[in-house]
């Protein structure tokens, strides 16, 4: 894993989320790729889990997304990734602005592992 393809798995990512497309976020995961869409809560796990909860929470209650990529940055011993975001949209009526971290492993130029922590602001 490279710096280079944490951004482009992150630019993918963003325009997924913009244009509520639960094909190409899938197309950012390996097959079995694990989405913890919040540490808290129980993670998503495989390509039907993930897409389930794109569909039923980002396609139904998000609309008028658009996303920021931030800085990304490699560890040390380049097996886990970094990726700094904002994101401004309209969740169930209200308009939120958003900014996050996103801690992820990848095979190839897919995540396998996804950990998303955020903050939320209605504005």
């Amino acid at each position: 894993m490279n710096v280079e393809q944490i951004k482009e798995v992150m630019k993918k990512y963003g325009k997924a989320w913009e244009n509520q497309d639960s094909n190409l976020i899938m197309e950012c995961f390996t097959k079995n790729g694990v989405y913890q869409e919040s540490p808290l809560k129980k993670p998503y796990r495989g390509h039907r889990e993930i897409k389930k909860f794109w569909d039923e929470v980002v396609k139904k209650e998000t609309i008028k997304i658009k996303f920021k990529l931030g800085k990304c940055y490699l560890s040390k011993d380049e097996k886990t990734g970094f990726s700094e975001w904002e994101c401004k949209n309209i969740h169930k009526k209200e308009t939120h602005k958003m900014v996050g971290i996103m801690i992820l492993k990848m095979k190839g130029n897919k995540i396998s592992f996804l950990n998303e922590y955020w903050n939320t602001k209605i504005i």
